[in-house]
This record gives C-alpha cells, structure tokens and sequence, in this order.
C-alpha cells in the first residue's frame, strides 16, 4: 500500500475526524492569540455558539422541522444556572444539570402542541414560544427582569475555579467535543436513519411503524437539552443573564451557524460557529475603520451574507465540503 492509500484509508475511518477535531482545538489557544481580532474570549464564543447550534442538526437537518426558538432554551438553562446558584447557593454542576433537565422537559411538553403545525406555521410557532420565554424573563422578579442577573459564579469543576478566558475555554472545548460525538453516535444510530426518514416523507415514516411524533418531540428535546447546557455555560463564563439571550436574533444567528456549517453533518455546527464568529467579530474591526460614520450593529448583515452564500455555492453547507470530494474521488 502506497503512501497516499494510507493517507486516504486513514482519513476515511471514523476516528480520523475526531483527532483532528481534537488537534484543532487543542491549537486554538496558540493560534487565537496571535491573530489579529482573535482573543480567548472569542474561543470561548464559537464553542458555545457550536454546542447551542449542534441541537438543530438531528431537528431541522434531518427530521425538517424549522425552528427559531432555539435561543429560548439557551435562555432557560441560562436562567436557571443563574437562579439556583445566586439565589440558593446550588452547586453549578447540579443547576447545569437541572437547566437541562428543565429544558428538555419544556421542550417535550411543548413539542405535544407546536408539532401539530408544519412548515411557515410551525416556524411562526416556534418564534411565538421565544418571544414569551423572552418577555416573561423581562418581566420576573425571579429573573431580574429587566435588568437580569448578575453576579453569577464561575465555573468550578471538581472545586478548581475557572476564572480565565483560558481555563474556561479548555472546559466548553471539552463539552462541545463530547457533543459532537454524542451527536454523531446518535446520526449513525437506528434513530438517525428514523429522523432522515421523517424529514424525507412523514408518511412513509408512520407506515413503517415509527411515531413521527415521538421523533419530532425527541428531536426538540434533545435541540432544547444542547441549548440549554450552552447558555449555563455561558451564564457562568459572562457571570451575566438578561433577557436579550432570548430573542430572535440569537435564535436566527444559531440556525445560520448550523445552516452555514452543514444541517446534515454534526460537524456543522462547530464549523459554522467558526466561520460566522469570524465574520461578525471582524465586521466589528473592520467596517468602522472603512466607513468611520457607520454605527449601529452589523451581526444581521453578516448572518445575511453568509447564508445567501452558503444557499448559492454550498447547499450542504461549509461542513459538507469533505463528503462532496470523497463523493467526486469515487466517480472519478
């Protein structure tokens, strides 16, 4: 066997993506403190951004269902971080957890309803169950309304306080790591093919004897549980919670993170990340030094063109690009 056969045949087996997954994230502190608009705190950003976006790859890449209320769930495990470990001195470990818990349970019981709608409607929907997570955290007492919450812990696993953009980052890594593969086991597995099936026809999917609404709620559940784990991580990293995390930009920016990426591929979500926090953290730097009149908040701009890009030139996404040349090698 040839050396470019054993190059090949090593890139092709599972394992291979994950170490170099790996390598590159072990890289990423080297490599964002020495390029310009790169900090640890941007590192930190795109891994949490990539675990809240990860959710809508088994939800909407594969069982089709739109949905724009994916930073609604961010906002509860958030919230929830926030409330039992500023209020009730909760471990924030256990009010990560109990954030998911809390979020999965929302989702499915939701799911029962919103699920009854498709299409247009189901995303009117999906928004609809946002804007009142959003207001209803303006609005709380419990919440700190409007002016939200602050004050929140670091992270403190096993005791050993995270309190650097560094040392944080090395944590969220890990989790989005985890995700990842948790993700992709569960695409490999009989569930993904049921969710593939779903999103191809829904009819064909309840002759074959599979609950396509128990596929939906589980897809939801499982978008939610991510989200969820995101915005507790993020509530412990920003030591700050307000109702803004719940709103409608932050659910669009996180299906175009998964749009841009790849919906179809668990690698979209970390790739996507990579690219439109690249883009809306150089906008930032950079229009205001070619337009000095210019103000205002030019993330929208950026999630626009990113996604018109994407539907013109990559279908499937940046995240596809690898499967799209083993799919043209073969041919040839």
């Amino acid at each position: 066997m040839n050396a470019s056969r054993r190059v090949r045949v090593l890139l092709g087996s599972r394992t291979a993506p994950y170490a170099v997954f790996l390598v590159l994230l072990l890289s990423v502190p080297a490599v964002f403190t020495r390029v310009p608009f790169y900090t640890m705190s941007v590192a930190v950003l795109i891994c949490l951004q990539a675990i809240a976006a990860l959710g809508l790859v088994p939800l909407v890449g594969r069982a089709g269902q739109i949905s724009l209320g994916q930073a609604a769930f961010f906002a509860v495990g958030g919230y929830t971080s926030a409330v039992l470990t500023t209020r009730w001195q909760v471990n924030a470990l256990l009010a990560l957890v109990a954030g998911a818990v809390l979020a999965v349970g929302v989702a499915y019981g939701v799911g029962r309803f919103i699920f009854r709608a498709q299409g247009q409607y189901l995303a009117l929907a999906t928004l609809s169950f946002g804007l009142v997570v959003g207001s209803l955290a303006n609005q709380l007492p419990l919440t700190g309304a409007s002016n939200g919450l602050s004050g929140i812990a670091p992270p403190a696993p096993f005791g050993v306080e995270l309190d650097t953009d560094l040392s944080v980052y090395y944590l969220v890594a890990g989790v989005l790591l985890v995700c990842v593969l948790a993700v992709d086991a569960l695409l490999r597995s009989p569930v993904g093919d049921a969710l593939s099936a779903l999103g191809d026809s829904p009819v064909a999917t309840e002759a074959a004897g599979v609950s396509a609404a128990a596929l939906r709620r589980g897809a939801l559940a499982l978008a939610a549980g991510l989200a969820s784990v995101a915005g507790s991580l993020y509530a412990h990293w920003s030591s700050f919670m307000d109702p803004s995390q719940a709103g409608l930009l932050n659910s669009v920016q996180l299906l175009v993170i998964a749009s841009v990426g790849g919906l179809r591929t668990p690698w979209g979500a970390p790739v996507g990340a990579l690219v439109i926090v690249t883009f809306s953290e150089a906008s930032k730097d950079l229009i205001p030094r070619l337009f000095p009149s210019a103000t205002g908040n030019f993330d929208i701009v950026v999630y626009g063109i990113a996604l018109i890009a994407v539907l013109l030139f990559l279908p499937n996404g940046a995240g596809g690009i690898p499967a799209a040349l083993r799919k043209r090698e073969k041919k040839q």
